[in-house]
């Protein structure tokens, strides 16, 4: 197949996003800025790049004041769960909440199945337990990723981020289907998460304005890699994956970014999270080739009752705000 075509497919647009956005923990450690400090520059530091590239690539589509307050609400819940996973993984180690955040892989898709009418495969619903616990045998739960100082506090926390994640994945796939533009959304949707991780570093007196040129170079990379690559490719492929399908591609960034700390950080992996990365892949790849088949806008697949709704009006409030 040649390789236009590869790039093409938004399985493969999917997979090289998370690949991106996987390289973020590793680059935030390399830079040794804490977690709102990262926050707020990876974000700072790639809105400048969305904005022009807003300008040049979608010039004359302005979003409608709906959907620019959805952006600014996918912003908000970006920002919340980057700041609440931090808390969480102090709280009750890594493992449990890398596994628990990634409760995005049942709400995204029930998210589909409630305002988009999408039906996910019986494939992909046996999966979701293999995938639960290839992240967190990757995020090494097996090998103590449990420890930590509150582990109830901890996992609210990491629920709370995964909430907050799944909000902000379903709200970016929207917004590639308004008239407005991904590029846009990514532009706000930035911005408000610097917001956040600037308001929260302030309230929690842990926010470095002035951190060193070293710190600011690792936070540049992360915001061209993280911010600006992964999440154009993978705005694109969830606007054209089912949800099901689109939510079980990034299931890789866990897996991804335990291989990255080895090779950029010298954080070898057990082999109980090499088998956890390796049950990722594999779970990951049989959704997405096997049950996670590109959708086209004008599929749809009737859910009984959903529809007799959406005429009658009666889901017009949820509209307004998805």
């Amino acid at each position: 197949m040649p390789r236009q075509r590869v790039l093409a497919d938004p399985r493969a647009q999917g997979v090289l996003g998370a690949l991106a956005i996987a390289l973020s923990a590793p680059l935030v450690a390399l830079s040794g800025a804490s977690s709102t400090t990262a926050t707020f520059f990876r974000c700072l530091l790639a809105l400048p790049i969305l904005v022009l590239l807003a300008r040049s690539r979608e010039r004359g589509h302005r979003p409608t004041p709906a959907a620019r307050r959805r952006h600014v609400l996918a912003g908000v819940l970006l920002g919340i769960d980057m700041v609440l996973w931090s808390e969480a993984i102090l709280s009750v180690g890594a493992g449990v909440a890398t596994a628990l955040v990634n409760v995005q892989v049942v709400l995204v898709p029930l998210a589909g199945m409630l305002w988009f009418g999408e039906r996910p495969s019986r494939l992909f619903w046996l999966s979701i337990p293999l995938m639960l616990t290839g992240t967190a045998l990757a995020g090494g739960l097996a090998d103590g990723g449990a420890a930590g100082s509150d582990p109830w506090y901890g996992t609210v926390m990491a629920l709370l981020a995964g909430v907050a994640y799944a909000g902000y994945l379903v709200l970016l796939r929207r917004a590639g289907t308004e008239s407005g533009g991904r590029t846009t959304m990514l532009a706000t949707a930035t911005a408000a998460s610097a917001s956040v991780g600037g308001l929260s570093g302030l309230v929690a007196g842990n926010l470095d304005v002035t951190p060193p040129p070293s710190a600011l170079l690792w936070l540049l990379v992360l915001a061209l890699t993280g911010q600006v690559i992964g999440w154009l490719l993978i705005s694109k492929a969830l606007s054209a994956l089912p949800a099901s399908g689109g939510s079980a591609v990034l299931m890789l960034q866990p897996a991804a970014a335990i291989l990255f700390g080895a090779a950029l950080l010298g954080q070898w992996p057990t082999p109980l999270q090499l088998a956890g990365c390796a049950l990722v892949v594999v779970v990951v790849g049989a959704v997405s080739f096997l049950g996670g088949r590109p959708s086209r806008d004008h599929e749809h697949r009737p859910v009984p009752g959903l529809d007799e709704l959406r005429r009658d009006g009666a889901r017009e409030p949820v509209a307004r705000l998805l």
